[in-house]
């Protein structure tokens, strides 16, 4: 989408020299403003068709990048925190709704639980 940018300036680049160096010689615009005009254009027309016609970086060569980066610097996608060491024990958990305990049902890595009785969900570091 963002190299759809580039048609306006590349257009109004283009429309402004061959208007220029179109026009009969004889006619309006005289040399001076032919020339000085043209240095006005080329920079309309290299903006517009770099923006056009350039290479971008795709969102996976940016991930990449942001990750050797990270990886560069001591970050990594494991140095981050840990979850707590300290949770709740199994059989003192209890669903804030119905008041049964969850079973043998699953808790995602942030403490989310649904619960076997009632099918509600609930955090198990919060309830």
């Amino acid at each position: 989408m963002f190299r759809w940018v580039g048609i306006a300036p590349l257009g109004i680049g283009l429309t402004m020299l061959a208007f220029l160096w179109g026009s009969p010689w004889n006619a309006f615009p005289p040399l001076i403003f032919r020339i000085f005009a043209t240095f006005t254009a080329i920079p309309f027309v290299l903006f517009g068709g770099a923006i056009l016609l350039g290479r971008t970086e795709s969102a996976a060569d940016r991930m990449e990048t942001l990750q050797d980066e990270l990886e560069r610097k001591g970050l990594s996608q494991n140095s981050g925190p840990a979850a707590p060491a300290t949770g709740p024990t199994r059989g003192k958990l209890k669903c804030p709704n119905c008041g049964s305990s969850p079973g043998a049902a699953e808790v995602s890595p942030h403490g989310d639980v649904k619960c076997d009785h009632c099918s509600r969900w609930y955090n198990v570091y919060t309830a």
